[in-house]
């Protein structure tokens, strides 16, 4: 019975004939990717056998990541439907002015940038904890934990393999 030792990448076990000494090289069969076998004290393991595209991976990943972070930085920033609070109080400005036969005066103007200011929070808040705002932090945020998790396991197979050669 041939020993096995499990893929670096998909965790199959692979077959490692007794004839594959300590630096050869070994190809998984179910993911294709090149092992170096590695016997010490009577045991068996695989590493890595090339880490560059690992490290390619690697680059990749930490690029997404920090492209995620800027647009959830964004997405936190943002004054999406809050802006319309400003429509709302020259809307109200407008209503009072043109109907009411009111004139122009700083308090009316007081009163339609408290309107404006309070309405803007409102939406904002309303699209914070309800709307796509929210979805949408939830979801680079998970995002980003993913590739974060990614990230820590490449660069575990990374220094695993260049621990052992």
């Amino acid at each position: 019975m041939e020993p096995k030792a499990r893929c670096v990448n998909c965790r199959t076990n692979i077959d490692v004939p007794a004839s594959y000494t300590d630096g050869d090289h070994i190809k998984c069969g179910a993911c294709g990717m090149q092992h170096r076998v590695l016997r010490t004290n009577g045991m068996l393991r695989l590493v890595v056998a090339d880490v560059a595209p690992l490290r390619e991976t690697l680059r990749t990943n930490e690029q997404r990541i920090e492209r995620l972070e800027n647009e959830l930085h964004a997405a936190r920033g943002s004054f999406g439907i809050g802006a319309n609070g400003l429509g709302l109080g020259v809307i109200y400005l407008l209503i009072k002015v043109a109907w009411d036969d009111l004139l122009l005066s700083r308090a009316l103007i007081v009163n339609a940038a408290v309107i404006s200011v309070l309405c803007g929070l409102a939406l904002e808040l309303a699209n914070f904890l309800f709307l796509s705002k929210r979805k949408l932090m939830n979801q680079l945020a998970e995002e980003i934990e993913q590739m974060s998790a990614e990230t820590k396991e490449l660069q575990r197979k990374i220094r695993e393999a260049s621990l052992r050669r």
